[in-house]
């Protein structure tokens, strides 16, 4: 499992970190050839995307629990071939009704400005057939994740993402429209689609019909009743950051849409290495069932991020800035107000309890997840009508950075009410990880104030926050050789390398 585990992780970190370059090449290339409206109308089209969390009714997780915990059988391939029948009956209808009402749903829903409505329609048509391929895509992925196998996904992933953003920065260097955008998203989709669909078959093998002849409405019932509440959560999580992005057009305006899109595509890349490091964890926790264990994956891990993170953090809060001067050499206030609230706010409290939410999801409390996407709602709603008059743009910031604090809390306290257990065992532990935050973000500020290169900054600042981390984590004795061991193997050149970095060995006495 372990050897599964890290080629999921370390393939997952790949795809994001080369996703990443692209999307920030691509992003600024975009703007300077199109402007930043049409960049809102981009984004705010781009909802599209968001709107099959309608129609996978949660099936694609609950595929993926249940695989992992029967294995290859004819009661999973059954459950294969219910949840592309299902999707299949409710993503059809839904794709043509967005055919039918795509004028009103651009004019009226999405504020689209009436001259900006041809390009508009390009998107949206290209978008709808898009989401259709990608949630059907993801019942074969399911099968992948479900056999520990997310490094294959991860590979196509990483391939449809080179050639989703390749082929639109080819677009955008020969300055075609909005038309050739289109037309590379649904390239990049097709192939994706028949890489996932050939490969998670080859992998899984002959799916029997026999089972689903003789029990269909079982399982139907089964997949939908553990589903419903996956996909409850989902919805709601839909009235978050997609949402948000409809209140910013109707209430503010759709270019400050493209701002708020770009701080989310800076969370969202920065917090997606984490997630795919952390993603091999559902199917893990669905297949075990000791607590102690359980436990172990769970509470270990989370101590374990946050110890990664904090560093991370600092060096962000150090470079962001210089970062945002030189990508979007305009509107830099708002865009890196944006960027640094949401990015930090999630890595602090969002990212340290994925392990908790995904026990949750595999450990049937899906209802439970209700309630935290819930909780995002309503105080992201609340938060933004209540200082909407005050504070503009910015009531957006605060909005995102109250909601993360307030599910981070009601986490905790699920992860104390099913497994006895807080992310740190003590006060002191804590206050050491603090410390050495504190420190070094201190240190780094102060040396990078006297610099004015850029490049330099940034390259300085990293080299500052890591070694006086490296200090003080040995200092404090924060990582020691079990944890190295345990998560990296023993007696490979990997885990030695670490243990010399992070570890302070015992002096031996006497001589001995």
């Amino acid at each position: 499992m372990r050897t599964a585990f890290s080629k999921s992780s370390l393939t997952g970190i790949l795809q994001f970190t080369i996703t990443s370059i692209l999307i920030f090449l691509v992003i600024p290339t975009f703007i300077k050839v199109y402007g930043a409206e049409i960049y809102g109308v981009f984004s705010i089209v781009s909802l599209v995307m968001s709107f099959n969390i309608f129609t996978n009714m949660g099936l694609n997780t609950s595929l993926v629990r249940f695989l992992a915990e029967q294995g290859k059988s004819p009661e999973s391939d059954a459950d294969i071939i219910v949840t592309f029948l299902i999707l299949c009956v409710i993503t059809f209808p839904l794709t043509i009704c967005g055919f039918i009402f795509k004028d009103s749903i651009l004019l009226s829903l999405f504020n689209i400005p009436l001259r900006l409505i041809v390009e508009a329609n390009w998107l949206f048509v290209s978008m709808l057939i898009v989401n259709v391929f990608i949630l059907l895509g993801q019942t074969f992925t399911a099968i992948l994740d479900s056999q520990q196998k997310m490094y294959l996904t991860n590979i196509y992933q990483l391939i449809y993402n080179f050639l989703y953003w390749g082929l639109i920065y080819v677009v955008l260097i020969f300055k075609f429209s909005l038309r050739e955008v289109a037309l590379s998203m649904l390239i990049s989709t097709f192939i994706w689609f028949f890489l996932v669909a050939v490969n998670s078959i080859y992998s899984w093998g002959h799916i029997s019909l026999k089972e689903v002849k003789y029990n269909l409405y079982g399982h139907i019932k089964k997949q939908l009743s553990y589903g419903l509440k996956v996909y409850t959560a989902g919805v709601l999580g839909f009235f978050h950051e997609p949402f948000t992005k409809l209140l910013i057009a109707r209430f503010i305006g759709i270019t400050e849409v493209g701002f708020y899109d770009i701080g989310l595509r800076f969370k969202n890349q920065i917090s997606g290495v984490f997630t795919k490091l952390l993603s091999p964890l559902y199917p893990a926790i669905a297949q075990c069932n000791s607590k102690v264990k359980l436990d172990l994956l769970v509470n270990d891990i989370e101590r374990k991020i946050f110890i990664l993170i904090l560093p991370i953090s600092a060096i962000i809060l150090l470079n962001v800035k210089s970062i945002i001067i030189i990508m979007f050499p305009l509107n830099v206030t708002e865009i890196f107000i944006t960027v640094t609230c949401l990015v930090i706010s999630n890595l602090l409290w969002s990212i340290p309890v994925i392990p908790i939410y995904l026990y949750l999801l595999a450990k049937g409390y899906a209802s439970k997840t209700i309630i935290v996407q819930g909780l995002n709602v309503a105080m992201n709603t609340l938060v933004f009508f209540l200082f909407l008059p005050w504070l503009g743009y910015y009531t957006i910031v605060i909005s995102a950075v109250l909601t993360v604090i307030s599910t981070f809390g009601l986490l905790i306290y699920y992860q104390k009410k099913y497994l006895d257990s807080y992310i740190f065992q003590s006060a002191i532990q804590l206050l050491k990880i603090l410390i050495t935050f504190i420190g070094s973000l201190f240190l780094g500020y102060l040396t990078v104030i006297f610099i004015e290169n850029v490049i330099v900054n940034i390259i300085v600042s990293i080299i500052i926050v890591a070694v006086l981390t490296i200090i003080l984590y040995r200092f404090f004795a924060i990582v020691n050789q079990s944890d190295i061991n345990q998560y990296c193997g023993s007696n490979n050149l990997i885990s030695q390398i670490l243990i010399k970095i992070f570890c302070v060995r015992s002096i031996k006495l006497n001589g001995k």
